[in-house]
């Protein structure tokens, strides 16, 4: 028996590493799944190689940034699946790289709209399906709010999901007279399309090989080996099940004890 059979679990950005990783795990313990992606057609090329009948998953192109654009989505899984349990936001912009004194700060505007108010928009877009049974809203964040990473430093980006965490605990106060629940895994360097991207870029760069940039990330850690996408979707489902009931403003690290360093 699933942990999520048929709870509905909407997933914003559902792209080929950790959205395509939470669908699957939704799909895996029981769940439908509507998946919103800024590429509609990269997510339905997506979604045929997890639900290639479509009977368990509605997939639609979702502009978190537009009031109108969330509203949509939301009337869809209404009218589709009538109800919905979970809401896990992975959609995110990290764009510019570098700190304080690399750039221009109007730059930070983008991530800060997607990230922050596009987290709150779709959050609040979902209240009035989510409050009608109760829920689980899962923000994804990142060890970065916490920890500095000088090697890989996106300022912009960390502060925006640092802005997140404390989001977080006030929606949970706010939204659990709706029984709804509000928390945040917060991953850090995961194995998945993205960090693979990351680490050939910094092997050509290095003169060194991919093995050699893996060996280093895997020494920061207390558990000798990288997190992955999957290990970060299994909390996720956690979040999104009633293992986690009376859980609610939290946040998990997953990261392999690399935050402990």
């Amino acid at each position: 028996m699933g942990l999520l059979v048929d709870r509905v679990v909407l997933v914003s950005g559902f792209g080929p590493g950790l959205g395509r990783s939470v669908a699957a795990a939704a799909l895996r313990e029981g769940a439908f799944v509507a998946l919103g992606d800024l590429d509609g057609e990269r997510a339905r090329a997506i979604r045929e190689e997890l639900d290639p009948s479509g009977a368990r998953s509605l997939v639609t192109a979702l502009d978190i940034t537009s009031d109108s654009s969330c509203e949509a989505m939301m009337a869809q899984v209404k009218e589709r699946f009538g109800r919905l349990d979970g809401v896990v936001h992975v959609a995110a912009l990290d764009h510019v790289v570098g700190g304080l004194l690399e750039g221009g700060l109007d730059d930070w505007d983008r991530t800060s709209a997607v990230n922050v108010k596009g987290t709150m928009r779709m959050t609040k877009a979902a209240v009035p399906l989510l409050q009608e049974r109760g829920g689980s809203v899962v923000v994804i964040g990142t060890v970065g709010a916490f920890r500095p990473r000088i090697e890989v430093l996106r300022f912009a980006y960390a502060m925006s999901k640092g802005a997140l965490l404390t989001a977080v605990r006030y929606l949970a106060r706010e939204l659990g007279r709706h029984r709804i629940r509000v928390n945040t895994i917060a991953p850090g360097f995961k194995w998945g399309p993205v960090l693979e991207g990351w680490a050939k870029g910094e092997a050509e760069k290095q003169g060194v090989t991919l093995s050699e940039i893996v060996a280093g990330l895997e020494r920061d850690t207390s558990l000798g080996s990288l997190a992955s996408d999957d290990d970060v979707a299994n909390s996720v489902v956690f979040f999104l099940s009633d293992l986690s009931a009376k859980v609610t403003g939290q946040t998990l690290v997953v990261d392999a004890g690399s935050y402990l360093g």
